[in-house]
């Protein structure tokens, strides 16, 4: 039973990091006024605050997730695994990214009432820009997983084509479709792999 609910720590992760964004909603952006920002933190507190406990979950969700396609690609590479080691990397890359993220969003929220309205608004910067973590761990993990399983078919094919293609968009300027088309991947890939172990 194990063994086919491992892998679907990838959709459970996509599930808390969805949710994480609805309970916490969209944050002002990095223009938006000190007024705006500081009275944005006060009223969405509580749901900050849930969602920021809720992408911490799902960033650990994804650790599982990333590790077990690791380990697949890995086994399937042998020693000569370099590009299932960034796969590796690239997962945890990505799930430091978003427990940055969350804590910034966590320290906003928790201390909008007690410290001075800069101070919020400088948090609300970080977390609106401190993206390339994010984006670096989606690229790794993506270009490691598609380049390994085009080598070893450990995956399918196509699967590995995908994972290349988000890979390279993920580290561009359009790198937040990169991060959308993750969560697809991952469900995807999620899925496929639970339903092997179903069938192994």
């Amino acid at each position: 039973m194990s063994a086919k609910l491992v892998p679907l720590s990838g959709v459970a992760a996509v599930a808390l990091i969805v949710a994480a964004g609805v309970s916490g909603g969209e944050t002002p952006g990095t223009d938006a006024s000190l007024d705006e920002v500081v009275s944005y933190y006060s009223d969405h507190d509580t749901g900050l605050g849930i969602g920021s406990g809720l992408l911490g979950l799902g960033a650990f969700f994804f650790l599982v997730f990333s590790t077990t396609v690791a380990g697949l690609l890995r086994r399937a590479q042998g020693e000569s695994g370099g590009s299932s080691a960034l796969s590796f990397a690239g997962g945890i890359v990505f799930t430091v990214g978003l427990t940055i993220l969350a804590g910034l969003n966590f320290a906003a929220a928790d201390v909008v009432d007690d410290v001075e309205p800069v101070v919020v608004q400088t948090l609300n910067a970080l977390g609106s820009d401190m993206f390339f973590t994010v984006a670096v761990g989606t690229g790794a993990f993506l270009l490691g997983t598609g380049i390994a399983t085009l080598k070893t078919g450990a995956l399918p094919k196509w699967l590995g084509w995908a994972a290349v293609v988000i890979g390279i968009i993920a580290i561009t300027p359009l790198g937040f479709f990169g991060f959308l088309l993750l969560g697809v991947w991952t469900l995807i890939a999620s899925v496929m792999l639970s339903m092997r172990a179903d069938t192994a």
